[in-house]
């Protein structure tokens, strides 16, 4: 079966996606601290140009995981445009190559909101840990744990809807947000299919119901996250 446009997963209107753009060929392009600050730059410039929201990020050397609301398909598609085109010519510049830099497209599945937002939050700042690059979240410079954990201010990120429903005190939130993340064992720590590869992450009864809508095979059960 053909991939599906971006447009028959999102619809027309607003929604939550999990946007994740890999290098080419795995490679680790994005290593070099200036890349990294570089793409936070041009993600909080174009997010204002664009009307996005950033509710989460976490760069590795070789991907970029976002988290983030768009108000149109139309939007979502010239962000990343501008963000990966002008990114990649930084790159080839900075590291005297040529060549493509990211994959073709990147992968967009739809977010439920709710409890799936959180595990979805929780999974991306799992991935420095599950890659072997630190032994906490806490250590890793390059994501917004630091923002919803510890209250590290963070121009790039917009509060997300859900972790602001965790308490309405600021410290008990980041204090739930710590456990949530760290404190559930063997939660978070393997690698999930469906937070990438699938085009809807929520639960069942949602993912089927949205694939249904998109006029696509129903996929299997996903696994209980939470």
């Amino acid at each position: 079966m053909a991939r599906p446009a971006r447009r028959d997963i999102l619809g027309e209107g607003p929604a939550t996606v999990h946007l994740v753009a890999r290098c080419h060929n795995g490679d680790y392009l994005l290593a070099d601290a200036a890349v990294k600050a570089m793409l936070y730059m041009l993600l909080f410039t174009y997010k204002l140009v664009f009307g996005i929201l950033v509710y989460h990020y976490c760069f590795m050397d070789n991907h970029i995981h976002l988290i983030l609301y768009v108000p149109s398909t139309e939007a979502l598609s010239k962000f990343i445009h501008q963000v990966l085109s002008q990114l990649a010519r930084f790159i080839n510049k900075r590291q005297k190559r040529k060549g493509q830099v990211f994959m073709d497209r990147c992968r967009t599945p739809v977010i439920q909101s709710g409890r799936r937002f959180l595990v979805t939050m929780r999974y991306l700042d799992k991935n420095p840990v599950r890659a072997g690059i630190v032994r906490r979240a806490t250590e890793y410079e390059w994501s917004s744990y630091g923002y919803y954990a510890w209250g590290k201010h963070d121009d790039l990120i917009d509060p997300a809807p859900e972790w602001l429903g965790l308490h309405v005190l600021p410290t008990k939130r980041r204090k739930m947000y710590r456990e949530l993340v760290n404190l559930l064992l063997g939660r978070g720590e393997q690698r999930l299919p469906e937070m990438s590869t699938w085009y809807f992450i929520g639960d069942p009864e949602w993912v089927v119901g949205r694939m249904r809508r998109a006029g696509l095979v129903r996929p299997r059960k996903p696994p209980d996250l939470f």
